[in-house]
């Protein structure tokens, strides 16, 4: 079991304080200053609010249909039904589609504005903890925003609470997503400024590491995908730069190890789970096998789950990736093959969390930010400007800790050879963690490597990149417009 509760005492408070209503709100929250936002104590509850939200907003199927089930690697599991197809077959529809309501972020959003609104108006006991709290309430926002753009496009840009019901700026419309990314940079860039910790403060929440992490993704992202050049690159560089000279973090020996030991050395930012708080991490619900296999090989070697095992990975992925280089030590972790007759047994082996009571709590904390990304990171940004041979240094990191062999990508790759072997580890090092959708459209590569999307760049007037809008969100309010194609 987990010795630590992190996050316990303020979820307490929370829900002391009376806010677990704006937890189930409409997405344009009715909690008011005069419910909260008083004191220290209640910014303190408010912000752990943000961050239970936070979890809420990126977990379930929702994490996995935004990050991860248009790539091409994932397959109908054992319980599973068609549901998934739209996604799969990368034919996104505004009425079948799941999770195209954007109302779980704009609540997350909303708490985050609160915190900005108010805080600097409560007298703290020490000054740095308020600075702190609202690093954390502008780290989330533009977290975010950051993911909506790429999500949707162009996204209702909400910096203000909502706190009435006659709120004039209840109905927005959509801002361009141009105008959302300069909003996104400009809050990393208050995050940066306010947290005061320059440790790691706990990998549950914003650090300066974290905020870091944030940046280079958003500035490698507008670097490639928006136009922002050899700028946008040097800025994502001097943020990777300076995770990469931090002490508190490091490469583990053991690849499993990432994943078997919470708020370990490699973790930079993680959502956190909990028996007492949230025990439905959506790796363990949808990706293990159930309990119907035979007792025998309950735990030895299948981790069972009492759930229904709704996702697998197809057979290109783990052949082409996983199994494509003999002894690679993360492939058994990404995902195991077991089969002891004529059945196949296959799940993702990183989040098994806790058998406890011939019961499994799905628990594992879910990692956003490591630092085997931040060498990644650097190493894509590196060859990017021109400096192969030195992102070949910052790739071979990452291949001696998976192959146990120096040097494992020669020095005389080309620029373009170099491109193609980091997305090639990205794809296996993160997966099932949320990178390989807008890893594959940040190389450029969608049209290329997704068999579903080969020759239909221009389908959806050109957006099919992009999911559409739910036509709840439409309901809701009459100012928003479909995204053109949908």
């Amino acid at each position: 079991m987990k010795r630590y509760r992190i996050l316990l005492g303020l979820f307490l408070a929370l829900t002391i304080a009376g806010c677990e209503d704006f937890l189930d709100a409409d997405p344009y929250s009715l909690v008011t200053s005069q419910n909260m936002w008083r004191n220290e104590a209640e910014a303190m509850a408010g912000i752990a609010g943000m961050y239970s939200q936070f979890r809420s907003t990126f977990n379930d199927f929702d994490f996995l249909i935004y990050f991860e089930l248009r790539s091409g690697f994932w397959q109908t599991g054992t319980s599973g039904a068609n549901q998934w197809d739209d996604l799969f077959l990368n034919t996104p529809n505004a009425s079948s589609t799941p999770s195209l309501d954007w109302t779980p972020f704009y609540k997350t959003i909303n708490a985050a504005n609160l915190g900005i609104k108010y805080i600097p108006g409560i007298d703290f006991g020490n000054e740095d903890t308020k600075d702190n709290l609202l690093a954390d309430a502008y780290f989330v926002r533009a977290f975010c925003y950051f993911q909506m753009a790429r999500i949707w496009g162009d996204v209702p840009l909400v910096i203000l609470p909502y706190e009435s019901a006659d709120d004039e700026n209840l109905y927005p419309t959509r801002d361009d997503m141009e105008v959302v990314m300069a909003q996104v940079k400009e809050d990393i860039d208050m995050a940066y400024d306010h947290m005061v910790d320059l440790g790691v403060r706990n990998r549950v929440m914003a650090s300066r590491a974290a905020i870091n992490m944030l940046k280079a993704d958003v500035y490698l992202w507008t670097a490639k995908r928006m136009g922002g050049g050899n700028a946008d690159l040097l800025e994502a560089e001097a943020a990777v730069d300076e995770v990469l000279a931090d002490p508190n973090y490091q490469l583990l020996p053991s690849y499993e190890q990432v994943f078997r030991i919470e708020q370990n050395s490699e973790i930079i930012f993680s959502i956190y789970f909990d028996i007492l708080e949230a025990s439905n991490q959506y790796g363990m619900r949808f990706m293990l096998p159930p309990g119907d296999i035979e007792s025998q090989y309950w735990n030895n070697p299948v981790p069972v789950s009492s759930n229904a095992q709704w996702l697998t990975y197809v057979d290109d992925y783990v052949n082409n990736y996983l199994l494509a280089t003999p002894g690679d030590t993360r492939s058994e972790v990404v995902n195991t093959d077991f089969q002891p007759g004529t059945v196949l047994y296959r799940w993702v082996n990183k989040y098994i969390g806790e058998w406890v009571n011939e019961a499994r709590n799905d628990v594992t904390d879910t990692r956003i930010y490591r630092f085997a990304e931040a060498i990644l990171f650097k190493a894509e940004i590196l060859n990017a400007l021109g400096s192969t041979p030195e992102a070949i240094i910052e790739l071979n990191k990452i291949a001696k800790r998976a192959y146990g062999v120096d040097d494992f990508y020669a020095n005389t790759l080309t620029q373009e050879e170099v491109d193609d072997a980091i997305l090639h580890e990205r794809l296996i090092e993160f997966g099932a963690e949320g990178k390989s959708w807008y890893d594959i459209i940040r190389f450029g590569k969608a049209f290329e490597m997704i068999p579903t999307l080969v020759g239909r760049e221009n389908e959806y007037e050109g957006n099919i990149l992009l999911l559409p809008v739910s036509p709840n969100t439409i309901t809701k309010n009459p100012n928003i417009v479909q995204t053109p194609g949908f």
